[in-house]
């Protein structure tokens, strides 16, 4: 790891700490959408044609993959998505390890899910994750 880089993030780190709560939900949801469009989203895409658009089905084909882990909490309205690891590489290659980064991968959901069911109001609650001490990194979502 370059150490230049690293102290840059640690800037980072501390510029992100310094915004509030919806500066850092709009610096994020870029993030998030940047991430998730170099790929990611085509994987959330084939499962959405796998389910067919419906949502229960959806969550149900996520646990097909390994270390993805969906649940139909309350059909058509609650559902939960777990990751097994951090999968972000700014995590993974030690460059940030604060866990206000999570707040990237909640707006990638969010971004991913109102991109295939735009018709629909989603919100989505980090109930855990790697970077807070939790065993894997999961998300409650609501439709609304």
């Amino acid at each position: 790891m370059d150490d230049k880089i690293r102290y840059w993030f640690q800037g980072f780190e501390q510029g992100v700490a310094a915004l509030g709560t919806s500066q850092q939900e709009a610096l994020f949801h870029e993030c998030g959408k940047n991430c998730v469009q170099q790929g990611t989203l085509e994987f959330y895409q084939s499962l959405y044609r796998t389910a067919e658009g419906n949502l229960d089905r959806f969550f149900e084909a996520v646990n097909d993959t390994p270390g993805l882990r969906g649940e139909v909490v309350e059909p058509d309205t609650v559902y939960l998505l777990a990751f097994a690891q951090c999968s972000c590489p700014l995590v993974t290659e030690g460059y940030v390890r604060s866990p206000r980064l999570c707040e990237c991968s909640r707006q990638s959901v969010l971004y991913v899910l109102r991109t295939l069911w735009p018709e629909k109001r989603f919100e989505v609650t980090l109930c855990g994750t790697i970077l807070r001490g939790a065993q894997e990194c999961a998300c409650r979502i609501t439709v609304q």
